[in-house]
């Protein structure tokens, strides 16, 4: 799984292929749409993490 650095590199590179015409836009588009899917995906990952967390805590003071 790619970080966070590793899809902002990607991304930038891909910014600087649209913008010197090396990449075709309908590519790039779709690229970014991926990459956007990828990020909401490790997002719901994250807020998961941190629903968890809450619940074990909650639970823990319960106790």
């Amino acid at each position: 799984m790619k970080t966070l650095s590793d899809v902002k590199s990607d991304m930038s590179a891909l910014y600087e292929e649209v913008r010197s015409g090396t990449c075709d836009l309908k590519i790039a588009a779709e690229l970014a749409n991926i990459t956007g899917k990828y990020l909401k995906a490790a997002q719901l990952e994250f807020a998961k993490e941190l629903y968890s967390e809450r619940v074990a805590t909650e639970m823990q003071k319960r106790l």
